[in-house]
């Protein structure tokens, strides 16, 4: 259900850090406490120029600007869990998984988003779609 763009908007401006960007983790939170698709805040903060940072897939926005060094901060593992490794292997059947299906595997394995985005990163998985429409 699509939320009124101004309510979407207001809560993306009161969600901003220091740097005037919106994280990832603060853009589902907006989304959460407006009962909104976090596609839509997503494309509200496109649309008013607020930038999402801070993937929580470890995928984008740890540096200042796309390039430099830290912009992605996954790392390939030297010793992954075969089970892991099976279970997004198996989601990215086609060579790609979606953010999403990535997030619940990481909650049926119990460990961190960041930690599932390494897996990816191990298999040369591409992730698509973003749950906030970044790529």
């Amino acid at each position: 259900m699509a939320i009124d763009s101004d309510a979407v908007r207001s809560e993306i401006k009161s969600n901003l850090g220091d740097d005037g960007q919106l994280s990832c983790a603060s853009a589902h939170k907006v989304a959460e406490v407006l009962g909104a698709d976090p596609t839509q805040v997503g494309d509200e903060a496109n649309s008013i120029d607020i930038r999402i940072t801070r993937c929580q897939l470890g995928l984008f926005g740890f540096a200042p600007k796309k390039g430099m060094p830290g912009y992605k901060v996954v790392n390939k593992l030297d010793s992954p869990d075969e089970t892991i490794l099976a279970a997004v292997k198996e989601a990215a059947a086609e060579g790609s998984a979606s953010c999403l299906e990535l997030w619940r595997i990481a909650k049926e394995h119990n460990i961190s988003r960041l930690e599932i985005g390494n897996y990816a990163e191990t298999l040369d998985t591409k992730v698509t779609p973003c749950q906030l429409g970044c790529f």
